[in-house]
């Protein structure tokens, strides 16, 4: 896996692993499976690098890099993708809410990189089963984004996405959330369930090689605290976890070894009310179904079961995605997802090809793992949902885990994002909407939007 280190006056922290990708997806930009590093300095290329991208790179880029894969990408799907679902969509029934899409999650090859973008013919397909969206008589109010959003079953009660629905509503009734400062703790004690749920994900994986991980739960201690909690899917970045899952993914700086390295983000986010469920696989973009909708679909379950601690706390009708480089890329594949109406990337993305909500994608400015014009790209292909580009001036691939804990542009940003269109927090759209937005001027930024975050 790939690490960037970034130096301080106290100690040098671990960056988060690398995917190499483009933000269009189209091909991988370098880069091997193995152990090795990105470059050891702050964002350089140095062949002397300790794992670097040079020949010598126990991970790198050369034809012997221990984990490097083949030319047209271990385990990579077909351009038909072998998951596609039947011309009715996954979101429902022609007719009442259904999903246009019919290509499965797939598509990827690979130019000599780890891992490589989506292609553009082996993506998700349009299809002609899925039925169009109507007005919603649930539709989400204008404090979250624009129209209602037409459901199967119902719409959803707040936000505003628009989209071919098929989501689902909520069993639980609660109190409406308030508002809550992004650049603070939230007020929530968190507990984490560990190793919960089914076996998911491809392999063999990075880490882990043929077997198979379950999931972390991170959540409110207290669930019965009268709020209905909105869900987030998190995707972690190419061999990295949640959190370290000794003995195999470990942070050890002597060994070049950087996994587990998300803490601060998820229990950040956790800490404001969100219950967060994390695959455990560590390579998040690839399979079918994908690890992070293998969780949400049992946590969904697990919402209706009366023996289990989420029952009826839980709000399925308004969940997220986010996800780090590889888990970016998982992200936007996700988003494809009717039941999911928001998404957030950081250092990686891909073609996105049905999106049904509001979309922040967040790029490092020192990055040259995951160019900044990579994920633009991506960027420029939202136009029929609330979007925004972030570029994180001082940041490298990795280095936004430690810019400040929760003050960091990333991780205020992310909890604000979700704060505004999965809780109503119509306070915090000051940092994203209107004409004089918090981020439009903050001088740790540059932010980029469409007409529909603009005036």
């Amino acid at each position: 896996m790939y690490r960037l280190r970034v130096s301080s006056s106290i100690r040098t922290a671990a960056a988060c692993a690398a995917l190499i990708l483009t933000g269009c997806g189209n091909s991988s930009v370098g880069g091997g499976d193995g152990t090795g590093g990105f470059p050891s300095g702050s964002g350089g290329t140095s062949a002397t690098g300790s794992g670097g991208t040079s020949t010598t790179g126990s991970g790198g880029t050369s034809a012997t890099g221990s984990g490097g894969t083949s030319a047209t990408g271990s385990g990579g799907t077909s351009a038909t993708a072998s998951g596609g679902t039947s011309a009715t969509g996954s979101g429902g029934t022609s007719g009442s809410g259904g999903t246009a899409s019919t290509g499965g999650q797939g598509g990827v090859t690979s130019t000599g990189g780890h891992m490589a973008g989506m292609t553009g013919s082996g993506g998700q397909l349009v299809g002609t089963g899925g039925g169009s969206a109507g007005a919603g008589v649930g539709g989400r109010a204008a404090s979250g984004g624009q129209a209602g959003q037409t459901a199967g079953s119902g719409g959803r009660p707040m936000g505003g996405a628009n989209g071919a629905g098929g989501a689902p509503t909520s069993s639980c009734t609660g109190k409406a959330w308030p508002t809550a400062d992004p650049s603070v703790a939230g007020p929530f004690a968190i507990a984490t369930d560990k190793n919960v749920g089914p076996l998911a994900g491809y392999t063999p994986d990075p880490i882990y090689g043929d077997t198979q991980q379950r999931f972390n739960v991170y959540r409110p201690k207290d669930l019965n605290s009268g709020y209905c909690h909105p869900i987030l899917v998190w995707a972690n970045g190419h061999g990295d976890n949640p959190e370290q899952n000794p003995p195999l993914c470990v942070v050890d700086s002597g060994a070049n070894k950087w996994c587990g390295t998300y803490p601060v983000l998820i229990n950040q986010l956790a800490s404001h009310g969100f219950v967060v469920v994390a695959s455990l696989s560590t390579t998040t973009s690839r399979g079918d179904p994908l690890p992070t909708i293998v969780g949400l679909n049992w946590l969904l379950e697990q919402a209706e079961l009366s023996t289990s601690p989420y029952y009826h706390h839980l709000d399925t009708a308004h969940i997220g995605a986010l996800g780090h480089s590889e888990g970016g890329l998982s992200t936007c594949k996700a988003a494809a997802d009717p039941r999911i109406i928001a998404i957030g990337t950081v250092s990686g993305t891909s073609t996105i090809t049905s999106l049904h909500g509001p979309a922040l994608f967040i790029c490092g400015g020192k990055d040259t793992t995951v160019s900044c014009d990579s994920v633009a790209a991506t960027y420029a292909t939202v136009t029929d949902q609330p979007a925004m580009l972030m570029d994180n001036l001082s940041a490298d691939h990795g280095g936004w885990e430690y810019q400040n804990g929760a003050k960091g542009p990333d991780i205020f940003a992310l909890t604000a994002w979700f704060r505004v269109h999965l809780m109503g927090d119509t306070a915090n759209r000051k940092y994203f909407y209107g004409a004089s937005c918090t981020l439009c001027t903050d001088s740790r930024v540059t932010v980029m939007r469409n007409s529909l975050l603009s005036p």
